[in-house]
């Protein structure tokens, strides 16, 4: 279990979520098969402010509440080189 927190609409939301990153694609393995990869996804399990659920009040706007959630995960996950 993953956990973000973003600012949608001037409302701060805790984002809890399962996360499956990005898989690579692989042309060829040795048998000559491959594997077209697949993008980063998220699935969230909950949406609160201050303790409170919000999941009815944004259900509308889930989509765009993921995406905010998945890019700001990403970016505070990235390595520091």
């Amino acid at each position: 279990m993953s956990y973000t927190t973003i600012n949608f609409r001037g409302v701060e939301l805790d984002i809890k979520f399962d996360y499956q990153p990005e898989e690579p694609m692989v042309r060829y393995y040795s048998d000559g098969s491959g594997y077209p990869g697949c993008g980063a996804e998220m699935n969230i399990e909950s949406i609160t402010h201050k303790g409170t659920d919000m999941w009815d009040l944004v259900e509308v706007h889930i989509k765009e509440i993921e995406n905010e959630a998945l890019e700001s995960y990403i970016e505070d996950n990235q390595p520091e080189y």
